[in-house]
């Protein structure tokens, strides 16, 4: 009984009425608190591709009709290899595959402009103005690489040379 008098003014405080626009307004600050907590993303974290080497493609067997792409500030190795299924990067050491969006822009020699994957979404594109020429079977224009990561922030970004070619 003594508990039961000990608790009573915290019961009669928590059943009391406060001010309801002063609670709704406090409400409404947590609610937006938390969705902000919940819709921020993580920092961008740079990617390095680096040049896929004739091991890589013999390894790997990443044979096949498509497009290299090789950034103007990446030396002469190719860091894309955009084909008809599928896109290979090389990161840490590894070949990463992704998936070619078959409802995306056609680039020759059955390349897509867009691919997508489970840590990396990319895109390859025509630089408008730039260079685009044909040399026999081989198309050549002057591109750009952006991949993102799933919060869609870039995390790679390069302009160079496309090649596509078949095989």
């Amino acid at each position: 009984m003594r508990r039961l008098m000990m608790l009573m003014p915290l019961l009669a405080a928590a059943c009391s009425e406060g001010n309801p626009a002063k609670d709704a307004a406090q409400d409404a600050r947590d609610i937006a608190q938390v969705n902000a907590a919940q819709d921020a993303k993580p920092p961008a974290k740079p990617i390095s591709p680096q040049p896929i080497l004739y091991f890589d493609v013999t390894k790997n067997k990443l044979y096949g009709s498509g497009c290299n792409f090789v950034a103007s500030d990446g030396g002469m190795g190719a860091v894309l290899l955009a084909q008809n299924e599928r896109a290979f990067m090389k990161l840490d050491d590894n070949i990463v595959a992704l998936a070619a969006d078959k409802g995306s822009t056609a680039l020759p020699q059955g390349g897509w402009s867009r691919y997508s994957g489970k840590e990396y979404a990319l895109t390859l594109t025509k630089i408008d103005g730039g260079s685009d020429k044909k040399a026999g079977v081989i198309d050549m224009f002057d591109g750009q690489m952006v991949v993102t990561n799933p919060h869609d922030q870039i995390v790679y970004q390069a302009k160079g040379n496309v090649q596509c070619k078949p095989v």
